[in-house]
């Protein structure tokens, strides 16, 4: 295993991934894609789709981008805008001790709630009516 911004990653997915640190995320997606505000801890080009790999203790996101797909790690609780978070894509819930993992429309009501497990909530969401993610430490 590897650590790569604080986050354990295997040899695997270091080889199969171009890591792009969360501070510079606006630079490496300057000509439009997804994106957060504020920025994630973590995030990465994949060039397959599929169910994205997540530590414990994060809530981590898969967005279509060109023609590849974009991670997205989060860990601080709080409410994150998002940019062109167009289609479907993935998310994989590994928040730990209750948290949980809001999807929200423009007024801020609540799409879907998904609760932390020891293995995770895995879900294929449609991003187009998703302008906000919140992760909490209350229920859903």
């Amino acid at each position: 295993m590897t650590q790569l911004h604080g986050v354990q990653l295997s040899a695997e997915q270091m080889a199969s991934a171009m890591a792009v640190p969360a501070s510079r995320a606006d630079f490496a997606l300057k000509k439009g894609g997804p994106q957060s505000d504020p920025d994630p801890n973590f995030s990465e080009w994949q060039t397959v789709d599929g169910t994205p790999e997540c530590a414990a203790g994060y809530a981590c996101m898969r967005i279509k981008a060109g023609n590849g797909w974009l991670d997205m790690w989060y860990y601080n609780y709080g409410v994150y805008k998002l940019q062109d978070w167009i289609g479907p894509g993935w998310l994989n819930q590994r928040q730990t001790g209750g948290a949980t993992l809001r999807l929200l429309n423009a007024s801020g009501g609540v799409i879907g709630c998904y609760e932390s497990g020891v293995l995770g909530a895995v879900s294929h969401p449609n991003w187009t009516p998703v302008y906000y993610i919140q992760l909490s430490p209350q229920g859903c």
